[in-house]
């Protein structure tokens, strides 16, 4: 895809069986889905890191271990979109459970102008941009309409690559969610170590979710039912919904459940209309931050900002163990790309 090039913009219809869902955007992008060549951008990468003769061992081992991903759904959808492209199952699988590892962004909110009312009214802008330079990913990138039924409202739009089902960027009435690699994760003992790689090994599996997984069901849940008793109102699930608007005990039941949860660590954005909230997600906790003005997330924690000492250390691990992804590079200047974010927010804000 061309710089200037408009991203393609699909509708995806939940009403349809989740194997053909996709059947008519693959016309569409076939051609740079063939060009893109995820088969061999597969291969490239883990020869990369694995070195050549274990790459090629790990590449056969995926071809029998990745069949599925946790949701049933979302596996039919890759099954749908592997037939209809000739891709190997496999492939899809691992693009779906590893690429939220090799996200260098940066995202945040900041309060702006409302354009779309009358007077000088503001709202929380939800922006992200992305700094990973995996180029041949940049032609598959589809923006998503989702409607429940034939020809109904949209209830949520994401920006993706075409052939990923998880969400990494995405938006429905009243919520925005973006999601970035997080370097850290809890190491003090050896369980914890051990956990948090038992952890990943069960989402590579398909034994566990996702965590790009768990943000698509807060964007497409639908609204509860009160004829429906069985909703434990302790899950994250459309609960505090109006129709297919967001509150705000919505997000925080949100924000509670997947502060707890076990998942991959990572940094996660949430914008509502007047607030922002950035979550440092490790394996079973999280730390939230919020505001009603202005916050970021790069690839590095709040604290690295007064101590950039310790993200320097996890740079260079992750350079000198064959970091085939440049996310050692990603993850070093990720202070200064904060900081020069916020200056440029900051001159913006002041004009």
């Amino acid at each position: 895809m061309d710089q200037d090039t408009a991203i393609p913009k699909f509708v995806v219809d939940l009403s349809q069986p989740p194997e053909t869902r996709h059947a008519h955007i693959i016309p569409h992008l076939r051609e740079p889905m063939i060009a893109c060549n995820l088969p061999s951008l597969f291969d490239e990468v883990t020869e990369l890191v694995a070195g050549p003769f274990f790459g090629k061992a790990l590449v056969a081992l995926t071809r029998l271990a990745l069949r599925r991903v946790h949701s049933a759904e979302e596996t039919a959808e890759l099954a749908g979109i592997s037939q209809a492209l000739n891709i190997p199952m496999h492939v899809l699988v691992a693009f779906n459970v590893l690429l939220d590892l090799l996200l260098g962004c940066t995202s945040g909110g900041v309060r702006v102008l409302d354009s779309d009312t009358i007077g000088p009214t503001t709202r929380i802008l939800h922006f992200r941009t992305l700094d990973w330079a995996m180029h041949r990913l940049r032609q598959i990138i589809v923006e998503l309409d989702y409607v429940r039924v034939t020809g109904g409202p949209v209830i949520a739009t994401t920006v993706t690559y075409f052939g990923y089902v998880g969400v990494l960027t995405g938006v429905r009435k009243g919520l925005s969610v973006s999601l970035n690699f997080r370097p850290y994760h809890a190491r003090d003992t050896a369980a914890q170590r051990l956990s948090f790689r038992w952890h990943q090994a069960m989402v590579v599996l398909g034994f566990r979710q996702s965590i790009s997984s768990s943000l698509r069901n807060v964007l497409l849940d639908p609204p509860p039912t009160s004829s429906d008793p069985s909703k434990d109102s302790q899950d994250i699930g459309p609960l505090g919904l109006e129709g297919d608007d967001v509150s705000d005990q919505y997000v925080k039941k949100v924000l509670e459940r997947l502060s707890a949860s076990n998942s991959t660590s990572a940094y996660l954005i949430f914008c509502q209309p007047e607030t922002v909230y950035i979550m440092e997600k490790d394996h079973r906790s999280a730390t939230v931050r919020q505001s009603d003005t202005f916050l970021t997330a790069c690839n590095h924690d709040a604290k690295d900002e007064e101590d950039p000492s310790q993200l320097q250390q996890v740079a260079g691990a992750l350079a000198e163990g064959g970091d085939a992804t440049g996310m050692g590079d990603i993850v070093g200047m990720s202070a200064s790309s904060n900081s020069c974010a916020i200056a440029q927010i900051k001159t913006l804000m002041s004009e």
